[in-house]
């Protein structure tokens, strides 16, 4: 159903209540790409597409209700005990909560995560942190363990899916955010048609929307979905998340045909993902303005471009 805070600007359907837990993840800051095991087997994209259909119409259902993972010496430490305390500080977050942010996701259950992720909010960690600084490279984390064969695909698709409830949790809570105006610049993020991976693509949808963007995610978009909504509204940024070397032909031809038919002739595109961080010479070739490392340094630098623009005319 449409999201109410967009249905005086847009006339979208909103991807934001979609069941998260049955959903696959993907990051937008994601893979560094050094250390893939030397017997690892490459990922052939059409087959994980495939799977990813398969565990999340059936397998998951089942596994959410009767599957709990065990890593015994993990369970040991006392995770939840060490994460509510740290090591987390107002301006660091370190690599060992990462890690263990992510072994929580496999061995317990989402509201123990969640009261993991407030006692952060309350040590004085801002939303935004929690988003960029521990829940996306703790999706990050745990992509690298299913490549490394440290966990299994099921597995790490269920804490994907618990990070995506708790992004829709959050997203809900009450908070303090920049006022949303008729004239705040307005931004679409979007995934290629067949993509598994949503969650980075919502973060980053989410951290717009908290500087006081007009936001409007649809992963898992057609060129003529995508070319409908930028020719309907006028649009200040395209966002655009990128996995896969087989997705640069799409994002070539969405960000050429979006030049020729968006309402706005000044649109701004950005393209992220785990693409472009490991090549991030593919974003000019893809015709794209901009690329960025994460949510934040993504909403820097579209502010600041669209401030250029708007003073030097």
């Amino acid at each position: 159903m449409p999201n109410q805070r967009l249905m005086d600007h847009f006339d979208p359907i909103d991807c934001s209540t979609e069941t998260p837990e049955a959903r696959a993840d993907g990051n937008w800051r994601v893979n560094s790409g050094d250390g893939q095991a030397d017997n690892a087997t490459p990922r052939n994209p059409r087959e994980m597409a495939l799977l990813t259909q398969i565990v999340e119409g059936d397998i998951i259902p089942r596994l959410l209700l009767a599957h709990k993972v065990r890593y015994d010496a993990f369970r040991d430490r006392s995770p939840l005990a060490e994460l509510e305390q740290g090591p987390v500080t107002k301006s660091r977050v370190a690599p060992t909560a990462i890690a263990d942010l992510a072994m929580v996701l496999l061995t317990h259950d989402v509201d123990d995560v969640e009261t993991i992720l407030h006692g952060h909010l309350r040590s004085g960690l801002r939303i935004e942190q929690v988003f960029v600084d521990l829940m996306a490279p703790a999706a990050r984390y745990l992509g690298e363990m299913w490549e490394h064969d440290t966990a299994s695909f099921a597995d790490v698709t269920i804490g994907l899916g618990r990070l995506q409830t708790l992004l829709h949790r959050f997203s809900e809570m009450p908070y303090q955010e920049n006022e949303v105006r008729g004239d705040s610049p307005s931004g679409l993020f979007v995934t290629p048609a067949g993509e598994a991976h949503s969650f980075g693509i919502h973060m980053v949808d989410e951290l717009f929307r908290r500087s006081g963007w007009r936001t409007l995610c649809e992963p898992n978009s057609q060129i003529h979905d995508v070319l409908a909504l930028v020719s309907r509204e006028s649009f200040h940024l395209l966002g655009i998340g990128l996995t896969t070397q087989t997705q640069v032909s799409f994002a070539k031809e969405l960000i050429r045909q979006v030049r020729i038919a968006s309402c706005n002739p000044h649109i701004l595109v950005l393209v992220g993902g785990s693409l472009i961080i490991a090549h991030p010479e593919e974003a000019l070739s893809m015709g794209a303005d901009f690329t960025a490392s994460d949510g934040r340094q993504a909403i820097a630098i579209a502010e600041t471009v669209l401030y250029e623009h708007a003073h030097s005319h």
